[in-house]
């Protein structure tokens, strides 16, 4: 009985929380709709299939290499400075590819593009971290990451919507939503209560990373996140190649990834209570990414809609799974002060999977078909479970 208050309050979902979504949401539409359309706006401008592949993994390099030095900024300057950075850099993207007229254009612009989700993503995902209570991070994993998957849920199909009035009028919708995200954020964001401050004079940049890569848990999520979006990537990459080759119209296209990402947001939020509730996220993590690759692995062998449909809903929930049991884990298993800098290195791996990706399955693709290219991503994430499962049993 003496508990029951404390539930109660556990239960309550903090205010900033729901701005962190609502940032989260508006920022992952904005920067979704360009997903179907940037490959082929590549490609309408001269760009191979390997340029395509080339074009999002420098996007990627760019994410990749600063994930982890931006998300340790936001533990030394604070959350906000980097989340409208991003959200800045993601309105300027759109903007930039109204002019853009060749394929290094875009591919400048999406390196850029990469700087913007390394400020935004690390420092949101530490936000919510600190703005939930242990008994509530399952929760707040799982409303933010619904919130972001909304996001791209809509934004493909959204995308695909307006640009049958033109890629650039599509690029300009992309800004406009993006830039009103901006305006509510340098109003609303603010440090959690009690705010935790750090001191630059006490600070001890080797000791914190050593301290974050000694706990094999982070490790884990790490490896996991970097093989799911390894896999993930494919599809990012060279699903609407494969799409139109196989006869798929650009609408059809954004409402298969649409298809993905609603099954992705619908299921986060009762999963994340599930795992809350019975106390275990790492079964999560293993069975989400074996089955997430099998699902990736199977994709190359469709080609018509439905199957297509019944695979991407397949991705998005085990995706699910996965992916709100590593945000939880991640965030209980570092001290707040070096929290930015874990979920840095997790973006790192989350865009260094995809940059990987792109770079690599080009050339499968090229020459063996886009079956073999899938199939691959698809097995090495699966693969990779048994070295997942062996660091989450090991003691820090």
């Amino acid at each position: 009985m003496t508990r029951a208050p404390e539930e109660r309050e556990s239960s309550r979902v903090p205010t900033a929380l729901l701005y962190a979504c609502g940032l989260s949401l508006v920022q992952y539409l904005g920067a979704y709709m360009r997903l179907p359309l940037v490959p082929l706006f590549a490609r309408r401008l001269g760009a191979s299939t390997v340029e395509v592949g080339m074009i999002n993994a420098g996007f990627m390099l760019s994410a990749t290499i600063l994930s982890l030095p931006l998300g340790l900024m936001s533990d030394r300057l604070g959350r906000k400075r980097l989340i409208l950075a991003g959200m800045a850099i993601s309105c300027l993207t759109s903007v930039f590819l109204l002019v853009a007229s060749a394929p290094l254009h875009v591919g400048l612009i999406y390196l850029f593009s990469g700087v913007g989700l390394a400020c935004f993503s690390p420092a949101m995902m530490s936000h919510v971290g600190d703005s939930a209570t242990p008994r509530f991070l399952g929760r707040a994993y799982g409303w933010y990451t619904s919130a972001l998957y909304l996001g791209m849920a809509l934004g493909p199909g959204l995308g695909g919507a307006v640009a049958t009035r033109g890629f650039e009028f599509a690029f300009a919708v992309s800004a406009l939503i993006t830039g009103a995200g901006i305006l509510v954020g340098a109003v609303r964001v603010h440090a959690p209560s009690p705010p935790w401050t750090a001191d630059p004079a006490k600070a001890d940049l080797r000791a914190d990373f050593r301290e974050v890569v000694r706990i094999p848990a982070v490790v884990a999520c790490w490896v996991a996140t970097f093989f799911s979006t390894y896999a993930w990537g494919s599809l990012f990459a060279f699903f609407p190649l494969f799409a139109r080759d196989s006869g798929i119209s650009i609408a059809q296209t954004g409402l298969i990834f649409t298809t993905q990402a609603a099954a992705n947001a619908v299921c986060r939020i009762p999963i994340g209570h599930l795992q809350d509730r019975i106390g275990k996220r790492r079964p999560f993590i293993l069975w989400g990414n074996a089955l997430f690759g099998l699902c990736i692995a199977l994709t190359g062998f469709a080609r018509e809609e439905f199957p297509l449909y019944l695979i991407f809903c397949g991705v998005g929930a085990t995706m699910a799974a996965t992916f709100t049991a590593i945000g939880a884990v991640l965030s209980e298993s570092v001290e707040t002060r070096v929290r930015g800098l874990a979920m840095g290195g997790y973006n790192t791996c989350i865009y260094g999977g995809f940059m990987v990706s792109a770079a690599t399955l080009g050339f499968v693709i090229q020459r063996f078909g886009y079956a073999a290219g899938f199939a691959s991503a698809g097995i090495a994430c699966a693969v990779s479970t048994a070295a997942v499962a062996r660091l989450l049993r090991r003691k820090r």
